[in-house]
């Protein structure tokens, strides 16, 4: 789930409102994430009552699943 996904409308400003208002071990998460995640979906789990254990282990989530699909990609640097 990157930005690409979902029906959030989103601009720098809103993207950095809503990790504000993250728990700071959430934030740590999304900063540590090898991909860039939209952070107004994980502040609706958290607003609809996700603790930021279960958020983390969300992020960490959609990370292994994106790291896989990019494996399987073809990369654009690698000659065919």
């Amino acid at each position: 789930m990157g930005n690409s996904h979902g029906s959030y409308y989103s601009t720098p400003e809103r993207h950095m409102r809503a990790y504000d208002k993250l728990p700071r071990t959430v934030r740590q998460a999304l900063a540590d994430a090898d991909f860039d995640y939209a952070t107004q979906p994980v502040l609706t789990h958290w607003r609809r009552g996700a603790s930021p254990k279960a958020l983390v282990r969300l992020i960490r989530q959609w990370d292994r699943k994106d790291r896989k699909r990019k494996r399987r990609s073809p990369s654009a640097t690698c000659p065919n």
